[in-house]
């Protein structure tokens, strides 16, 4: 990413170091790949799907923002 900008790199960077990001996770969820992002032991909220499948995606219960339980399955 090329960002032009006449102001200095030091007041558009910031603050960057203190930005939070979420915790994911690469894991297996009935077979197929996704990203979930940790809310706990085993718990989760799907951010998005790593299959190729175009089924995957018509599943109701893998749409982005449902949560999930999950276990160690991490890749």
């Amino acid at each position: 990413m090329i960002l032009y900008t006449p102001m200095q790199l030091e007041l558009v960077l910031e603050g960057i170091e203190d930005m939070k990001h979420p915790m994911v996770r690469e894991v297996e969820l009935n077979g197929i790949p996704a990203v979930v992002e940790d809310k706990g032991f085993g718990q989760g909220k799907l951010v998005k799907l790593l299959s190729t499948d175009p089924n995957d995606y018509m599943d109701p219960n893998m749409i982005p923002g449902v949560s999930v339980n999950f276990l160690e399955t991490t890749k």
